[in-house]
């Protein structure tokens, strides 16, 4: 069953040649026959073994050891090698995901409180294992580490049963310390809450399209289609610039009157640092808990700002209230 459910989900996805040539039917039974000891043995117990549990589960063994490796092919990619160079890396690989060390650092990124992987010990595993394969002197682990537990909140967010899994699992958890912590009443549905997140922001906002043919409005759900933007950072602002309204801004420039308030050549230097900055994902920068405390999104009208915070919504209340 899950073999089957794996050709149709691999083959709806564009990887990359080590993904095609090492997940394979094989390597996915083999994976799956001891999945609850090496993958989730720091977060479950034996009951993840139970029928109705088994096969979320399963799938997403499956489908975080792929995406694993699919960002570990991109960085040797990254890396400039040449594509025979990178496939001498398959064998050194295969070896590397089958390590029940290995296995079991990555199945952390689904406990409940990971903010980051032990990208440390991932490589220590690596060199011990491979030492006649090394990486590339400029492979990142690091980069690795922080896109990959992105794409396991992704998995968790796309697969409801195993949100219902885990769920299950921290809610009474998650109840008993916000009622210390907050002095929440104790009788607080934390799992209702939960659902009217689900329902408040998981539908988008489609009731401008015509719906005479084909009703949209409840098929598309904010995580099948949201895309991270790109981003860049500032750190200065011109408070009677960067905080007026885009239309008056442009009504201001038309008749002259920001000339009067702010240089020419302060706007440029300011656009000019600016434009400097180098791009990155706008999830990255708000995962970035301990360095960014506080952030002030600014994009133009339907740039996808109010996605985002639908999104991040939807993380907060399926991924962070276990």
């Amino acid at each position: 069953m899950i073999v089957e459910w794996f050709t149709l989900w691999i083959g709806q996805k564009t990887v990359g040649f080590l993904v095609k040539t090492i997940i394979s039917e094989e390597f996915v039974k083999d994976l799956l026959k001891d999945y609850a000891k090496d993958f989730f043995k720091n977060i479950f117990n034996n009951a993840v073994t139970a029928p109705f549990k088994r096969e979320p589960l399963e799938k997403a063994v499956v489908m975080a050891i792929t995406e694993f490796l699919e960002l570990m092919q991109q960085d040797l990619d990254d890396s400039e090698l040449a594509e025979d160079e990178i496939k001498k890396y398959e064998q050194p690989l295969n070896k590397f995901l089958k390590h029940p060390e290995v296995k079991g650092i990555l199945g952390t990124a689904f406990k409940d409180d990971s903010q980051a992987i032990d990208i440390k010990a991932l490589e220590t595993i690596w060199y011990e294992l491979n030492a006649s394969y090394p990486l590339p002197d400029d492979f990142n682990w690091k980069r690795i580490g922080k896109k990959y537990l992105q794409k396991v909140k992704d998995i968790i967010i796309g697969v409801p049963e195993l949100r219902e899994i885990l769920d299950s699992r921290n809610l009474d958890k998650i109840q008993n310390n916000t009622t210390e912590i907050a002095g929440i009443i104790p009788d607080f549905d934390l799992e209702r809450y939960q659902e009217t997140i689900k329902e408040t922001y998981s539908n988008l906002n489609l009731d401008s399209l015509d719906t005479s043919t084909y009703d949209y409005r409840d098929k598309l759900k904010v995580w099948d289609i949201f895309i991270a933007q790109n981003v860049r950072e500032i750190h200065q602002i011109i408070p009677r610039i960067h905080e007026l309204p885009k239309e008056h801004l442009r009504r201001l420039r038309e008749t002259n009157e920001l000339e009067a308030e702010v240089e020419l050549e302060e706007l440029e230097r300011y656009k000019r640092v600016y434009l400097e900055q180098p791009k990155c994902s706008v999830v990255d920068i708000v995962n970035e808990q301990q360095t960014n405390k506080y952030i002030v999104i600014l994009g133009d009208p339907g740039s996808g700002k109010s996605t985002l915070l639908k999104y991040l919504a939807l993380n907060l209340g399926l991924v962070h209230f276990w």
